[in-house]
C-alpha cells in the first residue's frame, strides 16, 4: 500500500483482540489496495497494546493507535478515531475481512462522487455472500459508470438499509451530519436515520472482500443484554403469530 501526504483518503479499522484475523485483514488490504492513503487509524477495544505488532512495518510511520482501557464499545471507538481524521474520505474497515482484488477504493470513490445520495459502496459478493447471510437484501437495476458495473442495494428489512460498518468508502461529511455515532443505539438505528433521508448504498458487481469472522463477533455486556431482549421479543412475536393463526383456523372451520 502506498501512503501520501496529499491523499484525501484515511483508513479507520476497528479491532478487539482478534489479532489473527486482524493480521490477515491488514496483509490483504496492504496487498490489494492501490489507492494512496493519507493515514491509518486503528482502534483496539481489548486494551491490549499487542495490536501495534499486527501492522505491516511500512505502515508504522503512518498509523495511529487507540488502545481503549477500559473498553469503549464499537460506536465510541469509531467516534474517537473519526475525530482525528482530517481527510474528506474514510475507508472504514473491521478486523475480520479478506481483500482479494485491486482498485476497489478508486471505483467506490468514482461512484460516490457521481451520486451524492449514495452513502457508501459495499464490496461483498451479492451471490456468494449476501444471498446466504443477508437474504433480505436485493439488487436494483444494473448500471455501469466509468466502466464500473454496480447496483443500488435494496433491503426488505426496515432495520437494515444502506448503512453498514462493513468495509467500504464513505464521506467524512456524512458522518459529521450525525456525529457522534455513540449517541445512537447501533448500526440499525443509524441505518434507519440515513434511510429516512433517502440515503442508500451501492454495491459493486465485481466484489472485493470476504468476511472471515462469522461466529466470532465480539460483544460487550450491554450488547449481550440487548441481544437477549431481541431474541425474547422475536420469540413472543412468533408465539403471537401462531396463536392468531390457530384462532383464525378455528373461526374458519367453525370450531
Amino acid at each position: 500500500m502506498l501512503f501520501s501526504e496529499t491523499s484525501d483518503i484515511s483508513i479507520v479499522i476497528t479491532s478487539c483482540g482478534r489479532f489473527d484475523l486482524l493480521k490477515r485483514t491488514l496483509e490483504t488490504l496492504d496487498r490489494f489496495n492501490t489507492a494512496p492513503i493519507h493515514k491509518v487509524f486503528i482502534t483496539e477495544d481489548s486494551g491490549d497494546s499487542a495490536v501495534e505488532a499486527c501492522i505491516p512495518e511500512h505502515w508504522r510511520a503512518h498509523t495511529q493507535f487507540f488502545i481503549n482501557n477500559p473498553r469503549l464499545g464499537q460506536l465510541r471507538s469509531i467516534d474517537a478515531a473519526y475525530a482525528q481524521v482530517q481527510t474528506s474520505w474514510i475507508f472504514h474497515c473491521e478486523d475480520d475481512w479478506d481483500f482479494y482484488r485491486e482498485g476497489f477504493i478508486e471505483e467506490s470513490q468514482r461512484l460516490l462522487e457521481e451520486d451524492p445520495q449514495a452513502l457508501q459502496v459495499w464490496l461483498r459478493s451479492f451471490n456468494h455472500d449476501l444471498m446466504v447471510h443477508s437474504p433480505y437484501v436485493f439488487l436494483g437495476e444494473r448500471k455501469v459508470s466509468h466502466g464500473i458495473p454496480f447496483y443500488v442495494l435494496g433491503s426488505h428489512k426496515a432495520d437494515w438499509q444502506g448503512f453498514s460498518f462493513n468495509p467500504g468508502l464513505r464521506r467524512r461529511a456524512d458522518y459529521l451530519l450525525h456525529a457522534p455515532y455513540s449517541g445512537f443505539s447501533g448500526e440499525k438505528d443509524l441505518s434507519r436515520l440515513y434511510a429516512g433521508a433517502n440515503r442508500y448504498a451501492l454495491i459493486l458487481e465485481n466484489d472485493a472482500v470476504l468476511h472471515t469472522g462469522f461466529g466470532e463477533h465480539v460483544v460487550v455486556p450491554q450488547e449481550r443484554v440487548n441481544k437477549l431482549k431481541r431474541k425474547r421479543l422475536d420469540r413472543l412475536k412468533l408465539i403471537a403469530v401462531l396463536i392468531i393463526g390457530l384462532a383464525t383456523g378455528w373461526v374458519l372451520h367453525g370450531i
